[in-house]
C-alpha cells in the first residue's frame, strides 16, 4: 500500500485494539520483581512510542528487517577476530557497509561493487560522480538491478557516467 493509504487504514483498525490492550494492561497486578511486572511497566513506560507507527504509513510495524540487515554485522565480527590490523579491520566493516547498502536499495551487490571498483579510481575526488555511484542513484539503479556482462563491461569499455 501507499503510506497515505496504510496510514488510513491503521488508523481505521488498529486504535481499538489498542484500546483494548490498554485496557487489559490496567487490569493486571504482576507480583513485584516478577518478568510480567518489567513487561508491564516497559509496555506503560513506552505507551507513546509503541503506537507511533500509526502516525507515518512509512513506518514498518517491527525492526524484524534491521534485525537481519545486523546479523551480518554481527556475523562480520566474528570475521574481525581475524583482522591483522586495524586498516584491515576498518575495511572490513566499510565492505559489510557497502554490501548491507546494496541489498537495502535492492541492488546486486557482485554488479555494485563491480561497478565501485570501475569507477571509482577514476571519480573519487570529484564528489558529483561519486552522488552518482550512491546506491539510490538512478545510474546505479540501471546499471545494478539485472544482470551483468562482466566480460562487456571492462575498464576500457566501460559507459560514462553522466556527469
Amino acid at each position: 500500500m501507499e503510506p497515505d493509504l496504510r496510514k488510513a487504514k491503521r488508523l481505521e483498525k488498529e486504535p481499538p485494539v489498542w484500546e483494548k490492550f490498554w485496557a487489559w494492561v490496567e487490569t493486571l497486578k504482576p507480583l513485584g520483581g516478577s518478568k510480567l511486572e518489567k513487561a508491564v511497566n516497559y509496555a506503560i513506560n513506552h505507551r507513546e512510542t509503541l503506537q507511533s507507527y500509526l502516525l507515518d504509513g512509512r513506518c514498518e510495524l517491527s525492526n524484524n528487517a534491521a534485525e537481519r540487515r545486523a546479523k551480518s554485522y554481527a556475523i562480520g565480527r566474528k570475521n574481525s577476530l581475524f583482522h591483522t590490523s586495524v586498516a584491515g579491520a576498518k575495511a572490513g566493516a566499510l565492505v559489510y557497509s557497502m554490501i548491507e547498502t546494496a541489498k537495502a536499495n535492492k541492488l546486486n551487490v557482485f554488479q555494485y561493487l563491480y561497478i565501485l571498483l570501475l569507477y571509482m579510481p577514476d571519480h573519487k575526488d570529484d564528489p558529483a560522480a561519486v552522488e552518482i555511484l550512491l546506491p539510490w542513484s538512478s545510474f546505479i539503479k540501471e546499471h545494478c538491478t539485472g544482470l551483468i556482462d562482466v566480460e562487456t563491461i571492462t575498464p576500457e569499455n566501460k559507459p560514462q557516467l553522466p556527469l
